[in-house]
């Protein structure tokens, strides 16, 4: 999902408040995590971050980010690894006789 990669970037620069340390720490390069970052910031309907200075600072709307985002995503995972679990244990069960389903 998307929005979840982008909050992961959102993270990082927001941890690091900085696009190029974020970058390197996402082993990706800084234009594409600015683009996810302005993706997000659209998406939403908010800046996340003030650019003017040298180094970036979280707006308003940015801190409240920062303080959902993790349950966010943690929330996210968990679900991939139920749903993965679920799907696994489907794939394992042999399937019925076609007497035993009516």
């Amino acid at each position: 999902m998307d929005i979840m990669r982008h909050l992961e970037c959102f993270l990082a620069v927001g941890e690091e408040r900085h696009f190029g340390r974020a970058a390197e720490r996402l082993g990706m390069e800084q234009p594409p995590l600015s683009q996810r970052i302005r993706r997000l910031e659209k998406e939403l309907g908010a800046e996340l971050f003030d650019r003017s200075g040298k180094q970036v600072s979280l707006t308003s709307a940015g801190h409240t980010l920062m303080r959902e985002a993790p349950e966010l995503l943690s929330r996210y995972r968990r679900m991939r690894t139920l749903v993965g679990r679920a799907a696994a244990q489907e794939r394992a069960e042999p399937p019925r006789p076609w007497s035993e389903i009516y």
